[in-house]
């Protein structure tokens, strides 16, 4: 079986340009209900009047990470580097697939230590909602992996079900086309 993650990159020349744009890619969204789930993660009230203040110490002492939540101790984890909420959320702690806001060379190192580490076969890539998004992962990211030597070229075939190693069907199951009997 071919495991394909899931992972939402956000290529920019920065960390700090990369959280400028999940902040605005943020706009859209109900921030209001993502802090309140923060707060759930990590253990502490959490309210749409802090969006814009870092954690102080004393909160931080308190927070847990949630035990049924697997993302909750990295939005800990960034939440004691001093980021304010917004900037917690824009690191994308709550998000479904992991985010890696940064540089190519970010989005790169992310991949490859997830592959080389077997936590995967490839990559089920979500780029986010900017027109550029995908040339920016095509023009930079795809050139780092290929340097690492990290896609191969020896492919099995030309079609991707061919490289998956999947069961050759094409059309609907003959099972469903049959006529029905009278």
């Amino acid at each position: 079986m071919k495991m394909l993650a899931g992972f939402m990159p956000t290529i920019v020349p920065s960390r700090q340009a990369a959280l400028q744009r999940r902040r605005l890619l943020d706009e859209v969204v109900d921030l209001n209900q993502r802090v309140r789930y923060l707060g759930a993660m990590i253990g502490l009230p959490l309210g749409p009047a802090q969006l814009d203040e870092p954690l102080t110490a004393d909160p931080l002492a308190d927070a847990i990470p949630s035990p049924h939540d697997p993302r909750s101790a990295r939005a800990l984890e960034v939440a004691r580097e001093g980021w304010t909420l917004r900037d917690v959320l824009a690191h994308g702690v709550i998000d479904y697939h992991p985010v890696v806001a940064g540089t190519a060379a970010d989005v790169a190192d992310h991949m490859q230590q997830w592959f080389e580490a077997g936590a995967c076969d490839g990559f089920s890539i979500a780029i986010d909602s900017y027109h550029d998004g995908f040339d920016s992962f095509v023009d930079q990211v795809v050139p780092i992996l290929r340097e690492r030597g990290l896609p191969h070229d020896d492919y099995e075939g030309p079609t991707l079900r061919e490289n998956l190693g999947a069961h050759e069907q094409y059309g609907l199951d003959p099972r469903l086309t049959k006529p029905a009997r009278s």
